[in-house]
C-alpha cells in the first residue's frame, strides 16, 4: 500500500521508471534546474542597474546565489537516510562545477578574447598611432595560431588566483587526517558490519577536523566577500567593471535610461553645491570622485562608438544620437542648449571630457528644467538668458521650427520605460530582479532533491560510482550563465574585459572551495559522516593548483595553453578513476 508520503510525492520514483522514462526525467530536471540558474543569474544582474544596490549586489549577492545550485546539490544530497552513499552525488556535482568552471569556459574566453601576440609576448590590445583602418587586434580575422595568439593575465586576475590556491585549505584539513584512518580502517574483503562499524570509527576521528574546516571554509568565504566588497565600493576593479558593462547593456537594450542609471548620482553632494566652498569640498570627496568615475565608465562605450577616427571629439548630430542610444527623448532645442554650453570654442566639436560634463548636468536636472527651458526657448526671439556667456547666435532662435518635424524620431523607448521617471524606472527593475530570483531559487529547491535520487540511481543503473554520472551532467545545467557570461565579457576583446571574464570563474571556484565545501562540511559533522573521496579530492587540489599557479607566475596565456588546460576536464576524471581503482584510495 502506498504510504502518506508517496501519496503527495509529484516525482517520480526513478527506481521503479525503466531507461527511457529515465532519460525523460534527466531533460526534464536538468532543463529546470538550468532555467533556475539563468534566473538567478538574470535576476540578480537586473539589481546590478540599480545604483544604490549595484556594489552590494556585485560584490555579494552574485557570488553567493550563483553558488546557490551547486550548494543545494550538496546539501540535499546528504540529508536522505542514505547520505553516507548519495553524498556522492554532492561531490560529483562540487568536483565537476569546480574543474568545469576552471576549464571549459576558460578556454572558450581565452577563444573569444584573444588578440594577436608578438614574438617578445607583447599583446595587441592597444591601437598603434597612425595604424590604419583597417586595423585589427586579431590580424588576421579569425587566426587559431596556438602561440600566436593569446591573452593578458592582469595584477586582478592575479591576485584572485591567489585567493583562489589559498581558499583550498579547507580540503587539506579534512584530507590529511584521512589518509591515516582510511590507512588503519579500510577493509575491502571485511564483512558487512566491520565495514560499517570501521565507517563510523573513521566518521567519529574525522569530525572535529570536519568542524575545524567547516570554520575555516567560513572564514574564508566572508574574507572573499569583504574584498570583493571593498573592491566593489572602490569604484574599480572587476566588480565595478561588471556592474558599468550590465549597466551600458541595459541602456543599449532599452531596459535602462541614463537618469535611471545615474539616479544615485543624483542624490550625491553634486545636488547640493551652493558656492565655490561646496564644489571645493566635493571634489575632495572619495565618494565623490568614485561617482564620476562610474559615470565616466557608463559614457565611454557611447562616445567612443562615434569618435571614429579617435580624436576625441564628436559633432552635435553625434552627440543626438548618444541621447538615443542612452534612451533619452530630449529635445532637439534642449540638447543643442546643452552642446554650445559645453562648445566653449564655438568648434563646433566637443570632446570627453565637455561630453561627460553635459550629462553630469543632465543628471543633476531634478525636474527636466532643462527640457522646460528649451520649450520655452521656441518661441523667444533672444535666447541669451540661457547662456553663460550672455550671447547667442540669430540662427538658434529658429532652430525650434525643426522639433516639430523630428520630434517623433526620438520617441522609441519600450512601452515600459518610455517617459517614466527614474524612480519608477527602478521600482520596476527591483520588481522584475526579485521575482526573477526568488522563481529560480523555489526551482532550486523543488527540483534538487529529485535530481539526486535520479542521479543516485542512474550510476546504480550502470554499475558505476554515481560521482562520474553527476561530474558530467549538474554543471551542465548549474553553471551554463557562468559559461555564456564568461565568453561574452572576452568577446570584446579589452585587456580589462579579459580580467572581468576570468575573474568571475576564478571567484567561481572560491565560492566553491567556501560556501559548498562549508555545506559539505557540516553534513559531515552533523551527519556523522566518513570522508570517503580522497581521489576527489586530490583531483580537485592538483587541478585548481595548475591553473591558480598559471595564472600567478605567467602574464601572457596562448592559445595552446588554452588547449591544455580544457584538457584537464576529461583528465581529472580519469585520475579519479586511477587513483580509486589503482591505487587504492577511496
Amino acid at each position: 500500500r502506498m504510504s502518506a508520503e508517496s501519496q503527495w510525492n509529484p516525482f517520480f520514483d526513478p527506481s521503479t521508471c525503466t531507461a527511457a522514462q529515465l532519460i525523460f526525467i534527466v531533460c526534464i530536471y536538468g532543463y529546470a534546474l538550468f532555467e533556475a540558474s539563468n534566473l538567478i543569474s538574470d535576476g540578480s544582474e537586473l539589481l546590478l542597474l540599480v545604483p544604490q544596490w549595484a556594489p552590494l549586489v556585485g560584490s555579494i549577492v552574485l557570488p553567493v546565489l550563483g553558488a546557490v545550485p551547486d550548494g543545494m546539490m550538496v546539501l540535499f544530497s546528504g540529508l536522505g537516510s542514505n547520505a553516507q552513499e548519495q553524498v556522492t552525488v554532492g561531490v560529483g556535482a562540487l568536483a565537476g562545477s569546480t574543474i568545469m568552471l576552471l576549464t571549459l569556459p576558460w578556454f572558450l574566453a581565452m577563444y573569444a578574447g584573444r588578440v594577436n601576440v608578438s614574438p617578445t609576448g607583447q599583446l595587441r590590445y592597444k591601437r598603434p598611432n597612425g595604424a590604419p583602418a583597417t586595423w585589427d587586434k586579431l590580424d588576421p580575422p579569425g587566426n587559431f595560431s596556438l602561440f600566436g595568439t593569446g591573452v593578458g593575465i592582469g595584477p586582478e586576475l592575479r591576485e584572485t588566483a591567489q585567493m583562489m590556491v589559498f581558499s583550498l585549505i579547507g580540503y587539506f584539513i579534512i584530507q590529511v587526517p584521512t589518509f591515516r584512518t582510511d590507512s588503519m580502517l579500510k577493509m575491502t574483503d571485511a564483512p558487512e558490519e566491520e565495514k560499517l562499524h570501521a565507517m563510523a570509527t573513521e566518521a567519529k576521528v574525522e569530525k572535529q577536523f570536519a568542524l575545524l574546516g567547516l570554520v575555516v571554509c567560513s572564514v574564508s568565504f566572508l574574507r572573499y566577500l569583504w574584498k570583493m566588497w571593498t573592491d566593489g565600493s572602490s569604484g574599480v576593479g572587476p566588480v565595478d567593471d561588471t556592474i558599468a558593462a550590465a549597466t551600458v547593456e541595459a541602456m543599449r537594450d532599452g531596459r535602462l535610461t541614463l537618469r535611471g542609471a545615474l539616479s544615485k548620482f543624483r542624490e550625491s553632494k553634486w545636488c547640493n553645491l551652493k558656492d565655490k566652498q561646496d564644489l571645493q569640498e566635493a571634489l575632495v570627496n572619495k565618494q565623490t570622485l568614485d561617482e564620476v568615475r562610474r559615470m565616466c565608465k557608463l559614457l565611454a562605450p557611447f562616445f567612443g562608438l562615434y569618435d571614429v577616427n579617435g580624436d576625441n571629439q564628436i559633432d552635435f548630430e553625434e552627440f543626438r544620437m548618444i541621447f538615443k542610444d542612452v534612451r533619452e527623448n530630449l529635445p532637439k532645442e534642449a540638447q543643442k542648449m546643452m552642446f554650445d554650453s559645453a562648445d566653449t570654442d564655438n568648434s563646433g566639436y566637443i570632446s570627453f571630457e565637455e561630453f561627460v560634463a553635459c550629462f553630469m548636468s543632465f543628471a543633476l536636472d531634478p525636474g527636466n528644467e532643462i527640457k522646460g527651458m528649451a520649450e520655452k526657448r521656441r518661441y523667444k526671439s533672444n535666447p541669451a538668458k540661457y547662456l553663460d556667456n550672455g550671447e547667442a547666435n540669430a540662427s538658434d532662435a529658429g532652430e525650434g521650427d525643426d522639433d516639430d518635424e523630428e520630434g517623433h524620431e526620438e520617441e522609441d523607448m519600450p512601452e515600459d520605460l518610455a517617459n517614466l521617471e527614474p524612480e519608477e524606472q527602478q521600482r520596476r527593475i527591483k520588481n522584475r530582479a526579485f521575482s526573477k530570483m526568488a522563481m529560480g531559487l523555489l526551482l532550486v529547491l523543488i527540483f534538487s532533491d529529485p535530481t539526486v535520487d535520479l542521479l543516485s540511481e542512474i550510476g546504480n543503473r550502470l554499475q558505476i560510482s554515481p560521482f562520474y554520472i553527476s561530474f558530467v551532467l549538474a554543471p551542465l545545467a548549474s553553471n551554463a550563465s557562468e559559461l555564456v557570461a564568461a565568453y561574452n565579457y572576452a568577446s570584446k576583446r579589452t585587456a580589462k574585459a579579459m580580467t572581468t571574464s576570468l575573474s568571475t570563474l576564478t571567484g567561481a571556484a572560491i565560492m566553491n572551495n567556501t560556501f559548498c565545501l562549508g555545506i559539505f562540511l557540516a553534513l559531515v559533522y552533523f551527519k556523522k559522516l566518513a570522508w570517503e573521496f580522497s581521489a576527489e579530492t586530490i583531483v580537485i587540489i592538483l587541478i585548481e593548483m595548475i591553473i591558480g599557479l598559471s595564472v600567478i607566475f605567467r602574464n601572457t596565456h596562448t592559445l595552446a595553453h588554452g588547449i591544455a588546460l580544457l584538457s584537464l576536464y576529461p583528465l581529472a576524471l580519469f585520475l579519479v578513476y586511477v587513483i580509486e581503482n589503482y591505487l587504492g584510495l577511496d
